[in-house]
């Protein structure tokens, strides 16, 4: 899989998405709106970002960023992000096959399964 074909797929399951650069001059990937429906962040939305390189297949970060900040820094694994001041660095590892359904599913479970 490319992030190319990540993108692809988010776009075709309706998730806008764009490209930006961090403040760590990076590639990122935005998925913006994301709606939380379950765990202690349920109806919240945030955007979340991954980064994005060109090594094929392409290897996630073991990260997502999230804007606004969901959790206070420094609590369940999180951090600044060297993205910028508005976005918060959660470390998370995404150990499954690599396609874009399940990177999805990855994101989504990160943010769902919130619960302190």
């Amino acid at each position: 899989m490319t992030h190319a074909d990540l993108q692809g797929y988010l776009s075709s399951v309706g998730y806008s998405v764009e490209s930006i650069v961090g403040s760590d001059t990076q590639s990122y990937l935005v998925i913006k709106g994301i709606s939380i429906a379950s765990g202690k962040l349920a109806g919240k939305s945030c955007d979340v970002a991954v980064m994005l390189n060109s090594g094929v297949p392409w290897v996630p970060q073991s990260a997502v960023h999230t804007k606004p900040f969901l959790v206070e820094p420094g609590t369940l694994n999180t951090q600044a992000s060297p993205i910028g001041p508005d976005w918060l660095y959660w470390s998370r590892r995404f150990d499954h096959a690599l396609e874009p359904k399940a990177f999805l599913a990855h994101i989504l479970t990160v943010l769902n399964e919130v619960k302190a």
